[in-house]
């Protein structure tokens, strides 16, 4: 089995000094007692050689001699080679630079060699004797190829960098047998070699009555090529080390229904039941078709309550990237979730001990669904029809106050936020929001004369993006924030953000907040003091 790696192709978008982007230091390996710097190349080298590749073709640009340095003339149990790429022209010319070594019956990986993605084993969940690409969910698809599928995971159409991709899974890597290469090159010079991305080329061979499927089996995937990008690498890479660190768990009870069918637990969950008896796995999923269309897909004891989901296994993916930030022992804290739609977020809370959780909604269709999943899996979680505006009326203070994907749907969302600072956060703020534009932050000075106005121009300034009808076919989708206004807005309303695990989310500390030059800084409604007082 060949594998090849592009390292030339699309040029570069970061150049450290002295050595090409795909030695670039991600991470490290322990060699004998010695820990090394690893190349970011390496982690490809390894998953290609995990699916069983015995030879390796690098396609180099000129002069990267650092390369074959490195590498050498082995890895392992592979044999390395290296092609030349004269000039950069594309990702498909670096690809079939390699053509003349494979032979029509050997199968083909095909990665980016400055990507890191999970799961290693990735590669061996692709199929053989077809066009086959490994998916990988991510939060800004128009950056990458978006591979739209059909329900049987065959490739309807890949959306090279579409601004408005209909899918958020992107290919990471792809598997083919030797033929189809040769088949996609033919096409390729048959096309003019105009092609630069592989996405255009494989829609044409679509077109001509070609097939390629799409495997949704990618866990995480990042471009390290961006210097936001490195830094999402180490981010995953310290997650992946901290999560390894953890002693094994027991493995999760298993319980019968009364229909005796076996049913999975998942650590944290007690035995559900109703009346005396525990849920059959029919009332499941009978319950979780009469709830509706489901937004937050939730393991009820192995019903998927949203198995298709256009974001994948979410908000779990999501959840997984930033939970570390979170104490694993919550027992004693109390816990309010605003917005909590289906739950989620409530029932992690409930597995790891949290005492009182109350969850907040101003939807009844959401809070029928929270009150069921925490009924089935047995957590004892207090659901009210509230507005993040009435909060007041709770009349209490948590520890931890989970304020997820909320901005964006609010039309005054700081005064949302001065009143969760004002009447119900004592500690902790945990927060989420959909962001479009720069995940750069401007550093930011107290002042600034009236003349300046090149600082606004930065992509990076704080900017809160008005949607005045629609944004993603959502009539309550108001505001897209970028990074640094997340930032802004949590730290006017009298949050000190300490910790910023994924793109998203911050994780913040309420401090005091001195009022303005006009007095305090947001009106607080009357009937929620009163609803409080009553």
């Amino acid at each position: 089995m060949w594998g090849i790696i592009p390292a030339a192709g699309l040029g570069t978008r970061i150049q450290p000094l002295g050595f090409s982007k795909e030695l670039l230091p991600v991470g490290s390996n322990i060699v004998g007692d010695v820990e090394k710097p690893r190349a970011v190349s390496e982690y490809l080298v390894d998953r290609m050689l995990k699916a069983g590749a015995t030879r390796i073709c690098f396609v180099v640009a000129p002069g990267k001699s650092d390369l074959v340095q490195y590498f050498g003339s082995s890895m392992r149990s592979a044999d390395l080679c290296y092609v030349v790429q004269p000039k950069a022209g594309g990702l498909c010319d670096a690809i079939f630079r390699a053509c003349t070594l494979v032979r029509p019956d050997e199968d083909v990986l095909v990665g980016l060699p400055d990507t890191i993605w999970f799961p290693e084993e990735g590669f061996t969940a692709l199929p053989d004797g077809v066009l086959a690409f490994l998916l990988f969910p991510v939060d800004r698809p128009q950056a990458f190829d978006a591979v739209v599928t059909d329900e049987d995971g065959n490739v309807l159409e890949i959306q090279v960098k579409h601004p408005d991709a209909r899918t958020n899974w992107i290919w990471g890597a792809f598997k083919m047998p030797g033929r189809v290469l040769h088949e996609l090159e033919a096409l390729w010079q048959e096309r003019g070699r105009r092609d630069e991305y592989m996405g255009t080329l494989v829609n044409a061979y679509l077109q001509k009555g070609g097939r390629a499927v799409g495997v949704r089996r990618g866990e995480a995937y990042v471009d390290v090529g961006t210097v936001h990008g490195y830094r999402e690498a180490l981010n995953l890479l310290g997650t992946r080390k901290r999560a390894a660190a953890v002693p094994a768990q027991p493995r999760p009870a298993t319980v019968c229904s009364n229909a005796g069918t076996a049913i999975s637990k998942r650590p944290g969950d007690v035995a559900p039941r109703v009346g005396a008896r525990l849920f059959s796995r029919a009332e499941i999923e009978h319950r979780v078709h009469e709830l509706g269309n489901w937004f937050q897909n939730i393991d009820l004891l192995g019903v998927q309550t949203a198995p298709a989901h256009f974001l994948g296994d979410y908000p779990t993916l999501k959840w997984k990237r930033f939970s570390h930030v979170l104490p694993e022992d919550m027992t004693g804290m109390s816990v309010l979730e605003i917005g909590c739609n289906a739950g989620f977020y409530s029932l992690e809370m409930k597995r790891r001990g949290a005492g009182r959780v109350v969850g907040i909604d101003f939807d009844d269709y959401y809070l029928d669904q929270a009150r069921f999943a925490a009924e089935v899996l047995g957590h004892d979680i207090e659901y009210r029809r509230l507005s993040v505006y009435d909060v007041g009326a709770l009349g209490e203070r948590f520890d931890l106050v989970l304020f997820m994907g909320m901005v964006y749907h609010l039309r005054h969302p700081l005064l949302a936020l001065d009143l969760v600072h004002e009447h119900v956060a004592r500690d902790l703020l945990l927060f989420q929001s959909l962001q479009r534009g720069s995940p750069e932050m401007e550093p930011l000075q107290e002042d600034y004369d009236f003349w300046e106005t090149e600082v606004f121009d930065k992509p990076s300034y704080p900017r809160l993006h008005f949607v005045e009808h629609k944004y993603s076919h959502d009539e309550t989708n108001w505001w897209l924030p970028n990074a640094a206004c997340s930032a802004a807005m949590l730290r006017s309303s009298g949050f000190q953000v300490v910790a910023h695990p994924e793109e998203e989310v911050f994780l913040c500390k309420r401090g005091p907040l001195p009022p303005g030059a006009d007095g305090l800084r947001a009106v607080y409604p009357a009937r929620a003091r009163d609803a409080a007082a009553s």
